[in-house]
């Protein structure tokens, strides 16, 4: 009973006086591991049950249910009432991961993509970039560049230039690297000339040894962006499919079970290798949208990513479906 008295007596200076262990320890004439150790054994014992009260929209259960299942770092589910928000929020989540992940001597390696224009957007607005003091950081993209027709509209082609590297180096104070190389060059002697390149070769060096990258995830259907940034023939795209394509990270197109398409639009592709991506210690996803479900899926099983920032419904999607 003495020893229950002393239990219950650190529990209500913890639990409902806030009180800091430090603190707690200070008052009793006791080490600070004494009442760690006591905590424990109050929860351990049940004196302390803990009960989280969840808002309504809240994702928490269901993010700890995606990490669990693919071996995430992190999920990051955005819910929203009205669709037409998404896309803000999507955004929002990503800049704010990218911004919370920031340190000193960072290299940040990026994609191209609308999803991510719309990040940088958010990234340039956030309010704690007043108090964001940074030294030597690096921002790289992760492939070459792709050259957009000029029939488009301006904020397409800007989503796909060397645009968003600069403007995320222009926000953090960074060193910008450029890939000055065409994504898609007419076949393989094309590809090894630049890649032999040394210009070239530093920025994939960089891009191999980034500390974190940030990654959209694209359909292969015709609403994909190697046919609306027009990449590469619709022939190609029609064979990719054929094959089993079913998604594209990087430009390189994988399957539903996550295994790249082995075919000659690898030798036209100049982008960093999937197997040197997988060693970038941080690799975020960002995709969402419910036609994006099976590509997501695939870049899960073939672990490209670890970390995944999407919506309510694809991640429902995979949590639920059989592996």
């Amino acid at each position: 009973m003495r020893e229950e008295r002393f239990i219950i007596k650190v529990v209500e200076m913890h639990y409902k006086q806030g009180m800091s262990q430090q603190e707690i320890g200070k008052r009793l004439n006791v080490s600070r591991t004494t009442i760690s150790r006591i905590l424990a054994q109050a929860r351990r014992e049940g004196y302390v049950q803990i009960k989280i009260n969840y808002p309504e929209d809240a994702t928490v259960s269901l993010e700890n249910q995606l990490e669990e299942k693919y071996g995430l770092k992190e999920a990051v589910i955005a819910s929203v009432q009205n669709k037409d928000e998404l896309a803000d929020e999507i955004a929002f989540y990503a800049s704010d991961y990218l911004l919370r992940t920031l340190k000193n001597h960072m290299t940040i390696a990026l994609t191209r993509g609308v999803t991510l224009q719309n990040m940088v957007e958010y990234l340039g607005n956030d309010v704690r970039l007043k108090f964001l003091k940074t030294d030597d950081v690096n921002v790289v993209p992760l492939m070459a560049a792709t050259n957009i027709s000029v029939s488009k509209d301006k904020g397409y082609r800007m989503a796909y230039s060397n645009y968003l590297i600069e403007e995320v180096a222009r926000i953090f104070h960074a060193n910008s690297y450029q890939m000055l190389a065409p994504q898609y060059v007419s076949g393989t002697e094309a590809k090894q000339y630049f890649m032999q390149e040394d210009s070239i070769k530093e920025v994939f060096d960089l891009a191999k040894n980034a500390d974190i990258a940030v990654a959209g995830i694209g359909t292969l259907n015709h609403n994909s962006a190697l046919i609306n940034a027009e990449l590469i023939p619709m022939e190609e795209f029609e064979r990719l499919q054929k094959m089993g394509g079913t998604g594209e990270i990087l430009s390189h197109v994988v399957d539903k079970e996550g295994n790249l398409i082995k075919d000659r639009f690898e030798d036209h592709l100049i982008s960093l290798d999937l197997d040197d991506f997988k060693k970038i210690p941080l690799r975020v996803g960002v995709a969402y949208g419910i036609e994006k479900k099976d590509c997501i899926l695939g870049v899960l099983r073939g672990e490209y990513i670890n970390v995944l920032i999407t919506d309510e419904e694809v991640a429902q999607y995979l949590v639920d479906i059989k592996e």
